[in-house]
């Protein structure tokens, strides 16, 4: 079956076998990839499909739940991408709104059942909670699974040496205070930013250090300021420098990845391209003048090479 995202509102059902990876999984942390490899499992011996159901936006921007609505640190489209590269062959996008927020637990499974009418088995991470008041679990669904026929698995959580489990709210805070190592070691890998490259005032170009543009302006973004990255660009992989924000001694307003590769490449505006984040150099500064930032660029250049040849030489050993 060809990989593909279908909006589940716009459909009446989904008439083949499959077994739902179900939630947000936001960031695709280590735990999150267990849920979609035991989806992968039961879909294998059932012979079905696997799928993942998710939400947008997250519930807590529809429902009160007593903290500030979260931030998610990727969207729509590129959530979808990566369920895909972990093994999901469809991703099913249900809109989350106060009506199906309103739903019992028992309507829940009335409407898995009838979007999914071939249902062979959902799988969740145990502290999944559904429905009005949050009042289905993981048992609720294991009884609705059990009397429906189909098979159920609750997953369980992933833990850091120190004891913290592993989330999405663990990896939300490692991003927003520059924390990539901890936010690779949840994830899995590093943080990314990917699009399409837009063209520039050539700043940079004039300075010496030509960049490669990339609008990026997720809910949850890292701090402002400058990292040793790495960009892929079709099956190629370049190290370089980058700085994310505003730039304020150009005095750009929207948040750009200024992205400086150390060697010389032949792509630029309209090139998709993705931009891992490897290690987070300094906070963004307002410089006095060109010729200051121009000396800080070259220094910054110099300190994400050293880590790229490390981070590389890392990655060969492996």
């Amino acid at each position: 079956m060809k990989s593909r995202t279908v909006n589940i509102d716009d459909i009446r059902a989904f008439e083949k076998p499959c077994v739902l990876a179900v939630g947000m999984f936001d960031g695709l942390h280590l735990g999150h990839r267990r849920v979609l490899e035991k989806a992968a499992e039961i879909a294998r011996e059932r012979g079905a499909a696997v799928a993942v159901l998710t939400f947008s936006p997250h519930p807590s921007r529809v429902v009160d739940m007593g903290r500030p609505p979260v931030d998610m640190l990727y969207g729509r489209e590129v959530r979808a991408k990566m369920f895909r590269g972990a093994g999901a062959q469809i991703v099913f996008v249900k809109k989350f709104d106060k009506r199906f927020a309103a739903k019992s637990s028992e309507a829940f499974g009335a409407f898995l059942e009838k979007k999914f009418p071939k249902l062979a088995g959902i799988v969740t991470g145990e502290n999944f909670v559904y429905g009005k008041n949050a009042e289905g679990d993981a048992r609720a669904l294991a009884e609705t699974s059990e009397r429906r026929g189909w098979i159920y698995s609750a997953v369980k959580g992933v833990y850091l040496r120190g004891g913290e489990r592993m989330s999405s709210s663990l990896m939300r805070r490692a991003l927003s205070s520059g924390d990539l190592r901890l936010y690779s070691r949840v994830a899995g890998g590093p943080y990314f930013a990917e699009g399409e490259i837009a063209r520039g005032k050539k700043i940079g170009r004039k300075l010496g250090f030509p960049t490669l543009n990339l609008p990026w302006d997720p809910e949850c973004r890292p701090p402002f300021g400058v990292y040793a990255v790495r960009l892929e660009h079709g099956k190629r992989e370049y190290w370089g420098v980058a700085n994310y924000g505003v730039n304020p001694t150009v005095g750009k307003t929207s948040p750009v990845l200024e992205t400086h590769l150390f060697e010389n490449v032949r792509f630029g505006a309209g090139s998709r391209v993705k931009v891992s984040f490897l290690k987070f150099l300094r906070p963004e500064k307002k410089f006095g003048s060109l010729e200051l930032l121009k000396k800080q660029i070259a220094a910054d250049k110099k300190r994400a090479a050293k880590f790229c040849a490390s981070f590389e030489k890392k990655i060969n050993k492996k």
